[in-house]
């Protein structure tokens, strides 16, 4: 038998699948339900690692065995093309990061290609590509005309050395990533989404999804919905009132001081002109850097200054509330002021550390702890604790008495009713050049204005210097500037910043529907077919941020009527991360990349791909080491799949039939391993079902001979697994069709299960012997099998049978006297 080539196997079918269109899906096909599968489409970084296999390889398995069942299976991919690192790219290069990003996209292309996978090529796409882009302005400036889309100041990270906005990324430990420099924290003009306005929706709809509880845990969290009571407060000495947010009003009377986050405007008022100025200032620049650090942790750090200021306590409790600021303050929260009390964990700390008096109201039953609480000793908040404040709740338990406290606090005037959000409005403008230009232009008043659609795409200018001097590249274009005043007239400007990438990637998978159309984003007839996305596979990093995100898109275009259903994602699933041979995350930074492509020429992509899909369940989030031996494994396996045609007898179906009704062994372990391979493959363990796949290709191993129809149907398994050689192997058996046409071979509940058993003999209750018998034997057989037993027979001869028990399928219990 000729050796399994690999190179030659899989650069022919490759070229033979692409020849033939296997891939390329209609949007109907007659008989199929359709079904997409998505996965999160990739940044062209220009060499594909290890572990971008692991993200675009191992799914295709998935897809492969739904379209063996029958379904109509879409498996788009495509290019998230903009964003920071192509810019640092041209920058580091003096490269344009078009060209840099073309060219990472036709290499990265043909990576992608060599997996093999079942992609629809013909439905790819690029954010970065003008007919791509020109939908994301369109549905930008549609929200917009909804007023979803605004601008106001807010706080960047800003460079002094390089005179330039910095994104997140692109901060290192408070420093900025080119020059090193200190980052500062500065107010400029942004563009806004009302994702705020989504709140309550993204956060209840999440109850309809068929997601794992602990990606909708995540999104609870970064949504932070919270009830509570919004309470005036007036400054002592002042003409100065603010609003304090509090979420658990029974600690009103205990308050006795008052925090106000560093960023807070209202800050610089209540120092101004007096002693504290200075050192309240001082301490606002220190936490806005350490802020900008990853090091900063809103929930440890523990820093305050005092203003000098008091609240008057309207309570009346005889206490004047001083007003700190302090770093564990968040200013997106709330009012970004709040109320502290001895029963916040943070707060009875952070009092603690300044020597601020504290105030119990709230304690347990236990009077050693209680008085130890009344000391101010230890912290105590429990919800069957007891309030002793205010006197009008004397004696109420704190979790009961939490809604007659509010109304109490309203009816007083005090308070009003208040639900809030930790969700803040998603901040889209990005002062750099490689990105979605933001539709917008401004007349000589300065009012913004959306370009019409005629227009669009409002393309990228090309006269830029993407080297930061202070302003925004597209601020220096002489092109962008003269396309305006040419369009809307002399004095019209045009806006300069562009859209942070997660806009991009809100809407794309809409945008595969109908990839071609150059009238619409996406047709509803298309998306009715499609939506909502069966399955989508991506990374535990995008939980949060990308997948809130793009609910919020999809809600509010479905809103304005632009699309069919109301989330976008039926299933998600997260995916573990593989680990570069030292054990740490991979990175080309670490020097601890694994490049699959050499692994691809020494093994095949079959052999890379089950080995990726053999290191743990996919639909776990864990990190899996990566180790070459695990290739060599599944290449030797492949191997043995390979050489097990040596050993298919081409026996007639009658003849077949009785060699797999004879040897029941095989025929059980056939079917459980169909069962199993597809049960596994539909859970995402991957490995399980390969380690199945492994031990009936260990017992075909023993045969003499392997009947045709039980290979083939070996073959059907793997397919999804090694798509090249099973494809080779299939023709080699005559077949004319794709192995990846033919239809998912199906089980026998009945023949999964072992065909005997093992009966245990008891007599008195006392085990004397076993017997293997049919699974299916009657009573009266495995009766007359005891008494016919010459074990048996020595324990009840000669003594009275009293009665015979029996448990089906396990055991016969004999009681004699």
């Amino acid at each position: 038998m000729r050796t399994y080539d690999h190179k030659k196997i899989e650069k022919k079918w490759q070229k033979e699948w692409e020849k033939a269109g296997l891939y390329k899906i209609s949007d109907q096909k007659k008989g199929k339900k359709n079904f997409c599968l998505l996965v999160e489409y990739p940044y062209p970084s220009g060499n594909l690692h290890i572990g971008h296999w692991y993200a675009f390889a191992v799914p295709d398995i998935f897809a492969r065995k739904k379209r063996m069942e029958g379904y109509n299976v879409l498996f788009p991919i495509g290019f998230d093309s903009f964003g920071l690192p192509a810019e640092n790219a041209a920058i580091k290069h003096n490269l344009n990061p078009k060209e840099w990003t073309s060219g990472n996209i036709d290499y990265m292309t043909n990576q992608l290609k060599s997996m093999g996978n079942s992609f629809d090529w013909s439905r790819t796409l690029a954010a970065s590509d003008p007919k791509y882009y020109k939908w994301t302005q369109w549905l930008f400036t549609e929200l917009f005309k909804k007023g979803l889309a605004y601008r106001k100041k807010a706080e960047v990270n800003w460079c002094p050395s390089c005179n330039t906005v910095l994104a997140n990324e692109q901060v290192a430990d408070g420093r900025c990533d080119r020059c090193e420099s200190e980052v500062v924290k500065k107010q400029l003009k942004q563009w806004f989404f009302k994702i705020t306005d989504y709140a309550e929706r993204l956060l209840k709809d999440l109850d309809s999804l068929e997601w794992p509880e602990e990606i909708k845990e995540s999104q609870k969290n970064w949504i932070g919905r919270s009830e509570g009571v919004n309470i005036k407060n007036k400054v002592k000495g002042m003409d100065m009132e603010f609003e304090v947010y509090d979420s658990i009003p029974q600690t009103q009377a205990a308050q006795t001081f008052t925090i106000m986050a560093p960023e807070h405007p209202l800050v610089d008022e209540l120092v101004r002109g007096t002693e504290h100025e200075k050192s309240v200032k001082d301490f606002v620049t220190k936490i806005k850097k350490k802020k900008a650090t990853k090091k900063f942790n809103v929930d440890e750090d523990m820093e305050g200054v005092f203003t000098g200021r008091y609240v008057d306590n309207y309570l009346n409790t005889g206490r004047d509330l001083p007003i700190w600021v302090a770093s564990y303050a968040v200013y997106e929260y709330g009012t970004g002021i709040v109320n502290c009390s001895a029963h916040d964990e943070r707060d009875f700390k952070f009092a603690k550390k300044y020597g601020i008096p504290l105030h119990p109201v709230l304690f347990p039953s236990d009077p050693t702890l209680a008085r130890k609480i009344k000391m101010c000793e230890v912290f105590y908040r429990e919800p069957d604790g007891i309030l002793e404040e205010p006197t009008e709740f004397k004696g109420r338990r704190w979790d009961e008495a939490r809604e007659d406290i509010i109304d109490f606090l309203v009816k007083k005037g005090f308070a009003t009713r208040k639900v809030n959000y930790k969700l803040r409005d998603w901040l889209l403008s990005r002062q750099r050049y490689w990105g979605t230009p933001i539709p917008i232009v401004y007349d000589p008043e300065g009012k913004p204005h959306p370009v019409p659609n005629e227009h669009l795409p409002w393309l990228l200018p090309e006269d830029v210097d993407f080297k930061p001097t202070g302003v925004s590249p597209l601020a220096r274009s002489k092109e962008l500037k003269e396309r305006t005043e040419k369009i809307f007239g002399e004095g019209w400007k045009p806006e300069v910043d562009t859209m942070d990438t997660f806009v991009d990637s809100s809407w794309y998978f809409l945008r595969y529907f109908d990839s071609e159309n150059e009238k619409e984003f996406c047709a509803l007839e298309k998306q009715k077919k499609w939506m909502p996305i069966n399955q989508y596979l991506g990374g535990a990093e995008h939980t949060t941020m990308h997948l809130l995100y793009s609910r919020f898109f999809y809600k509010a275009l479905r809103d304005i009527g632009l699309v069919t259903a109301n989330e976008p994602y039926k299933k998600r699933m997260n995916r573990g991360l593989v680990l570069g041979p030292d054990g740490r995350k991979m990175s080309k930074s670490k020097g601890n990349v694994v490049d699959p492509d050499r692994n691809v020429q020494f093994a095949g992509a079959d052999s890379v791909k089950m080995c990726l899909a053999f290191i743990g369940p996919y639909n776990e989030v864990g990190a899996y080491p990566w180790s070459m031996g695990g290739i060599a494994g599944m290449r030797r396996f492949l191997e043995r799949v390979w050489r097990l045609k040596e050993k298919v007898s081409n026996l007639k179906p009658k003849i077949a039939d009785k060699i797999q009704t004879e040897n029941t062994k095989l025929q059980t372990l056939l079917h459980r391993t169909i069962k199993k391979v597809g049960e596994d493959i539909e859970a995402f363990k991957f490995n399980t079902a390969i380690s199945q796949m492994m031990i009936c290709v260990n017992e075909l191993e023993k045969q003499d001979k392997v009947s045709l129809e039980v290979y083939e149907t070996l073959l059907k398994l793997v397919a999804p697994f090694a798509p090249h050689i099973t494809e080779e192997l299939w023709h080699e058996l005559g077949r004319k069709k794709s192995i990846h046409l033919e239809k998912w071979p199906e089980f026998d509940e009945k023949k999964t299960k072992e065909p005997t058993v093992t009966i245990v003999f008891q007599v008195n209750g006392k085990i004397r012997s076993t017997a293997n018998l049919a699974r299916d034997s009657k009573e009266e057989e495995v009766k007359e099998k005891a008494f016919s037993d010459e074990t048996l027979k020595k324990w009840i001869n000669g003594k009275n049978i009293k009665k015979v028990v029996y448990v089906p399928g396990k055991l016969l219990n004999i009681v004699v006297g």
